[in-house]
């Protein structure tokens, strides 16, 4: 009954163990993001949205740099 375990059984242990660490951050955010709009949210509606970009991280700088070199509408441009 007790068999050593196999290095199967240690990758899904692992795998396991990453899944749940995951969630428990997805959980943390969400709570801390609740936590917070409870008391500044003005409407249920801005505070169910806030609670949906839970998941959302804020522009860095490092984001603005990378400009598209195409337009937004190539039908417009005369080229």
């Amino acid at each position: 009954m007790d068999k050593p375990l196999s290095a199967d059984d240690f990758s899904a242990m692992e795998g396991q163990l990453r899944q749940c660490l995951e969630e428990d951050r997805r959980y943390s955010r969400v709570n801390e993001v609740k936590c917070d709009a409870i008391h500044t949210a003005k409407t249920y509606e801005e505070f169910a949205d806030r609670v949906a970009a839970a998941h959302l991280r804020p522009l860095e700088k490092a984001d603005y740099k990378h400009k598209c070199s195409r337009g937004w509408n190539k039908f417009a441009t005369n080229d």
